[in-house]
């Protein structure tokens, strides 16, 4: 196992509940999916691992270690092995593509360097493979904001790869984008899941998406995890169990 959770709680300072009692884990290699209705916890969950956000109870297990509480050099060595990818993309319109994917680096440069943003030749290389990976080489020196939303959440994969972490958490990835776009980032997710040998996990909306990409889900409804098996056990039953008698399935081909 390369991730462990154990009875994570989530309460916020307002009193509201975001997670309860929830527990998995994580094999090395998996496209984890974690699907569930908006405000189900999903974000949350995510924030929790990567510790954006800080767990009100509960464990945390990576390789064996306990990252539940770990401060200082210690947490931003774990950060630097779980790289995240947002909905929003979060890129620097104003940079350049290439710009934007080395900026995945600047928690590993000294600080001088960082400030300046002085990246050696070598991190520019693999700035330009890590876009190769996504499809989008030639697209290096563009503003980030001249791209398509694919192309700068591609971009959002790259620069994520500049930590080479060994998980790639992905917060609703596809959301943002027209239906059609959707699968055009998520066979990058895939490649680099399988290809490049990246744990994977994602929060996804879209049914079709989970079973064609997912190797396993889980789902949460008001905090509470819920189901957790493969994308083929997902039946009309748990559909509605997942979401609401009244929620119907938009395909996404």
């Amino acid at each position: 196992m390369i991730l462990e959770l154990d009875n994570i709680v989530k309460i916020y300072p307002n009193g509201n509940k975001a997670l309860t009692d929830v527990s998995f884990s994580v094999e090395e290699g998996e496209f984890l999916v974690i699907i569930g209705l908006s405000g189900s916890g999903k974000s949350t969950l995510l924030r929790c691992i990567n510790r954006l956000h800080e767990p009100s109870s509960g464990s945390i297990v990576f390789r064996n270690n306990n990252v539940t509480s770990i401060q200082g050099k210690q947490l931003r060595s774990y950060r630097r092995s779980v790289g995240m990818i947002f909905q929003h993309f979060n890129l620097i319109p104003r940079y350049s593509v290439l710009d934007n994917v080395l900026t995945g680096d600047l928690g590993q440069m000294a600080v001088f360097s960082s400030l300046m943003h002085r990246f050696t030749d070598e991190q520019k290389q693999r700035a330009l493979k890590n876009l190769e990976i996504v499809g989008i080489a030639e697209k290096a020196e563009e503003r980030a904001d001249a791209l398509s939303g694919g192309q700068q959440q591609r971009v959002a994969i790259a620069r994520a790869l500049m930590q080479n972490p060994d998980i790639i958490l992905a917060d609703e990835p596809v959301a943002s984008l027209d239906p059609a776009t959707s699968h055009s980032v998520m066979k990058y997710l895939e490649k680099v899941n399988k290809e490049h040998g990246k744990t994977v996990i994602c929060n996804l909306h879209f049914l079709s998406l989970v079973r064609q990409y997912a190797t396993r889900v889980i789902a949460l409804k008001g905090g509470e995890l819920i189901f957790e098996g493969k994308p083929s056990e997902i039946t009309d039953t748990w559909f509605k169990t997942i979401y609401g008698d009244d929620a119907a399935e938009v395909e996404i081909r």
